[in-house]
């Protein structure tokens, strides 16, 4: 479960998928080096490409090789001969001053655990201003790497955002903190852009999409044109990506669609975009998506967001969805409580994708709508459990982009609420530490995957120079 690998209906386009880090192994001097790249490269052949080995055979030869390094290689592999500090990177550090690509000392294989003698040679080259890394084990290391693959990818992406920007995750006003922090460009588009390709979508186009991905989903109460619709959503969405070389997207429903009576709501869209390798998110939320980019693209694993109620915010939850939601009291003791929270969203748990779900389906039902907004019957909504007992790690990239909050919780269970029908399921999940959490908590959109994923994504965020709060 921990390690359940996202479907992909096929093989993605290049700019969805996670580049090979390429990385310089440099030999201090010639000769046999202490850590054998060989072994490197069969343990990295997975997620980098190990360029040919460079011994190094003068000062003068060093600065050039250093400096005249490829600007697509992630990460320098400094090796040395002797197992002590004598190298040419401290007697002269200036070339990598100069280049400003990071270093990697990799563990010391036979035992995999830190290299000893490279603790003083990275703390003189962080003092000068060069960035270096002491991996603990190769499991670390393969962290860190994948995480420079990831910070180019980054780097090169653009996500979309469709509708008004009428939420506090307003694009115009914040979105440019996340290129200038991460890279990542976002483009605002409107709803008309979308709806104006559903009449060259044609009915064999439609019944394809169905013949080859319904496998994965249960019909319950959706109609039939609402489900052709659904896919009609997607399909003009897809375009749109493509259009634009994009890698995610989000639709503001509540600020712009819903409201305006539309029920071609993106829920299904959401799925099947995944299934062909992107990252979707509800409600048009940059950072929520940028949140499930960090996850898919350094764990290659699904994950999915929604509405977070802290079961204690009793006002809250009556005032959203009639009733507070609270477990029952023989189940739950009151000193668990105030770890206790709901997942709900658009009358369901959320957009949970089928293979986080226990039988590997997702359910379609007729939009669920809100406490406020009532069901009409009409639109396709999606309606899917999580694994009860399942752990997972929460995350939250903050609007500043800077900060990275990572919480531990597990699934309770999938609750189903009778006579709901603005809230036929929700999830309870509990939180090792729900009150300080919540303490510096960003919105009350979060992205979850199962297992315990904090010690990877605190490597992304080492890399991608983010403050991280750990709940």
């Amino acid at each position: 479960m921990a390690e359940t690998k996202r479907f992909l209906f096929s093989d993605p386009p290049s700019r969805l998928q996670r580049p090979l880090a390429r990385l310089q192994p440099i030999l201090a001097k010639k000769g046999q080096a202490a850590i054998d790249p060989a072994r490197i490269e069969k343990e990295v052949q997975s997620y980098a490409k190990l360029e040919p080995l460079i011994a190094i055979e003068s000062p003068e030869h060093w600065r050039s090789v250093v400096t005249g390094l490829d600007p697509a290689i992630d990460a320098i592999l400094p090796l040395s001969i002797p197992a002590y500090p004598t190298e040419v990177w401290n007697s002269h550090p200036q070339p990598l001053i100069d280049r400003g690509l990071p270093l990697v000392f990799w563990p010391l294989q036979p035992y995999d655990e830190p290299d000893f003698w490279r603790w003083s040679a990275c703390d003189l080259l962080r003092a000068l201003g060069v960035t270096a890394h002491i991996a603990q084990n190769s499991r670390h290391a393969g962290w860190l790497i994948k995480a420079y693959a990831v910070k180019r990818l980054l780097q090169n992406s653009k996500m979309v955002v469709f509708g008004e920007q009428n939420f506090p995750w307003n694009a115009h006003a914040a979105g440019h903190l996340v290129t200038a922090s991460l890279g990542t460009r976002i483009v605002v588009r409107p709803l008309a852009d979308i709806r104006g390709r559903y009449a060259s979508i044609s009915q064999d186009s439609l019944d394809q999409v169905w013949q080859e991905r319904s496998r994965r989903y249960v019909v319950k109460s959706v109609k039939p044109e609402a489900l052709l619709e659904a896919i009609r959503v997607y399909l003009a969405i897809k375009a749109i990506l493509e259009e634009e070389k994009a890698a995610a997207f989000g639709l503001n429903c509540f600020g712009d669609l819903i409201i305006q009576g539309g029920r071609d709501v993106p829920c299904l869209a959401q799925l099947l975009l995944r299934e062909d390798g992107y990252v979707t998110a509800c409600d048009g939320d940059f950072a929520a998506m940028m949140s499930m980019m960090l996850i898919t693209y350094m764990l290659d694993q699904p994950c999915m967001m929604s509405n977070m109620y802290p079961i204690s915010y009793v006002g809250a939850l009556t005032d959203h969805f009639g009733d507070p939601l609270a477990p029952p009291a023989e189940r739950y003791s009151a000193d668990r409580r105030a770890n206790l929270a709901r997942l709900a969203h658009c009358g369901y748990v959320g957009i949970v994708s089928p293979e986080m779900t226990p039988s590997c389906k997702t359910t379609l039902t007729d939009w669920g709508g809100t406490y406020e907004i009532k069901r009409d019957g009409l639109g396709c909504g999606v309606d899917g459990e999580m694994i009860p007992g399942a752990p997972v790690t929460v995350v939250e990239l903050c609007f500043d982009a800077k900060t990275l909050l990572l919480a531990q919780a597990k699934i309770c269970e999938t609750t189903r609420h009778a006579a709901m029908p603005h809230c036929e399921s929700s999830v309870l999940m509990e939180f090792r530490n729900l009150p300080e959490f919540v303490a510096n908590i960003s919105r009350e959109h979060t992205a979850l995957v199962y297992g315990d994923k904090i010690d990877e994504l605190q490597a992304l965020a080492q890399i991608l120079g983010l403050t991280v709060k750990v709940f």
